[in-house]
């Protein structure tokens, strides 16, 4: 059976490996076929097919991107998949949005630096996008935090006296420019974003009026209830089921292509995907 892993990140955002060295590792782990979907960015698929085509690496590579959206009170994510990444109304989105992590970031450090907090973005060592997991593996550099997530929980995560609220497009305008350059539209993680099934509920009835493909079905990280309940609210709502690692780092919990497999009913995003 063919393993797909449709959600996973890169150096060139928050990941912690080179594109090269994510696509060598999928091979390992017996990833058939990969998308890279990194924040806001497009700049490692030419690397990437290049690499695949060189090396002549055992792996279908499709183009992936992960967009941050606004809806109500939420930061919602939308993938898109299998879509041209040159473009140009596509591109002209990654670039507000891109410039919008940028801003955001300086933001940041200035509300750190208020509370003492002393930081700057060459010590973050940015690659690629800036994200706040860059500042939070600093300030576990820097000693002043002992996890990533303590910085979150006391300094840039929502409430707390460091964080900036992001700017981020709405989720039509991200799907608007998905479907432009040919791709397909798909709800990252529904059950990450700390909302009742009310709210999810919701979400997925006006992100199928605003032309969602799919929603993520399956993922490393979940129980076989959470994914069956995926699965019977992407056959209600009409939705495409897809599946990824979500993959960052090298580690037990979200490692590529582990714990995918979709449930017999649903339709997956790829069915009339091109070999």
């Amino acid at each position: 059976m063919t393993l797909y892993d449709l959600h996973c990140h890169s150096t060139h955002s928050d990941g912690s490996l080179s594109v090269e060295e994510l696509l060598r590792r999928a091979c390992e782990h017996n990833v058939d076929v990969l998308a890279l979907t990194d924040h806001d960015s497009v700049e490692g698929i030419a690397e990437a097919r290049a690499l695949v085509e060189k090396e002549q690496l055992p792996l279908q590579f499709i183009n992936g991107v992960e967009i941050s959206c606004r809806w109500e009170s939420f930061e919602i994510h939308i993938v898109g998949l299998n879509f041209d990444p040159d473009n140009e109304h596509l591109k002209g989105l990654l670039a507000q949005q891109q410039q919008r992590r940028y801003d955001r970031f300086a933001a940041i450090l200035e509300k750190l630096e208020k509370r003492g907090v002393m930081l700057s973005a060459e010590e973050c060592q940015v690659d690629g996008m800036p994200t706040r997991k860059h500042i939070a593996d600093t300030l576990v550099e820097k000693g002043i935090v002992s996890h990533p997530q303590k910085a979150f929980d006391h300094y840039i995560g929502k409430g707390n006296s460091a964080y900036v609220t992001p700017q981020w497009c709405d989720i039509p305008e991200a799907i608007e420019a998905i479907h432009k350059a040919g791709g397909q539209a798909v709800l990252a993680h529904p059950h990450a974003y700390k909302m009742s099934n009310k709210w999810l509920r919701r979400l997925l009835v006006e992100g199928k009026e605003w032309g969602l493909d799919g929603m993520e079905v399956s993922l490393s990280q979940q129980s076989p209830g959470h994914r069956d309940a995926l699965a019977k609210m992407s056959q209600e709502y009409g939705l495409k089921a897809s599946q990824g690692s979500d993959f960052h780092y090298p580690g037990n919990w979200r490692e590529l292509g582990k714990n995918l497999c979709l449930p017999a009913d649903c339709v997956p995003i790829w069915e009339h995907w091109s070999q």
